[in-house]
């Protein structure tokens, strides 16, 4: 009878112990339970997010240029050009007849750059031209970009004084050759201009070099 009792006490406590380990197992394997996320809180996550990435770099845009000397760069961006002109005149139709008659004269090709008159800029390119100029969408016709460094010294050109700075402006002028200041090529070309036209002459001016679009 005592060996039923002692039996007793020690099959309570050993079932105990094992009821205790299996609850330790199943916290083992189930782990720390975590609430789960909804898509609202997953949502709210990500605009927030979005929303630091884009002012980041909204900041970083106003601030790239804070810092530009503006004076600086346009001046680096400005050249002086010097031209070769035979006429200065109010009519296109005359100088269309000096230019076609200085390419005879001096062997200079004609090269008018499909420029034609017109009311509001006085010249103009091509609408189907403006239209491709930067990839199209940005130049508006009528449109008149004057010349500058077009990869050629001696030629006839007729040209719009409003687009040369320091010009007299509302003239069709007609250009025989253009160049940097001080370019050799500026004084041959007069020198030859002169035997044929006593009055032309050389005028230099501050070109922009940068996309004018």
């Amino acid at each position: 009878m005592r060996l039923f009792l002692i039996i007793v006490p020690i099959f309570i406590f050993a079932c105990s112990g094992s009821s205790n380990v299996d609850n330790e197992e199943a916290l083992t394997d189930g782990q720390v339970i975590i609430p789960e996320q909804t898509e609202n809180d997953s949502n709210e996550e990500i605009n927030i997010e979005q929303t630091v990435v884009d002012e980041s770099a909204e900041e970083f845009e106003q601030s790239e240029y804070d810092n530009v000397d503006w004076d600086a760069y346009e001046e680096s961006m400005t050249k002086d050009f010097s031209f070769v002109i035979l006429i200065s005149t109010k009519s296109y139709d005359s100088a269309l007849k000096r230019a076609e008659d200085a390419s005879e004269k001096l062997g200079y090709p004609l090269n008018l750059r499909d420029l034609h008159p017109n009311e509001e800029s006085g010249l103009s390119l091509p609408e189907d031209v403006c239209q491709g100029i930067c990839g199209g969408g940005v130049v508006d016709y009528p449109q008149y970009l004057p010349r500058n460094d077009w990869g050629e010294s001696k030629y006839v050109s007729i040209e719009y004084s409003n687009g040369f700075e320091g010009f007299t402006p509302g003239y069709y002028i007609v250009v025989v050759a253009s160049g940097e200041k001080g370019d050799p090529i500026i004084q041959e070309a007069l020198d030859e201009s002169k035997v044929y036209y006593e009055d032309a002459y050389a005028k230099t001016c501050g070109d922009w070099m940068g996309c004018g679009c």
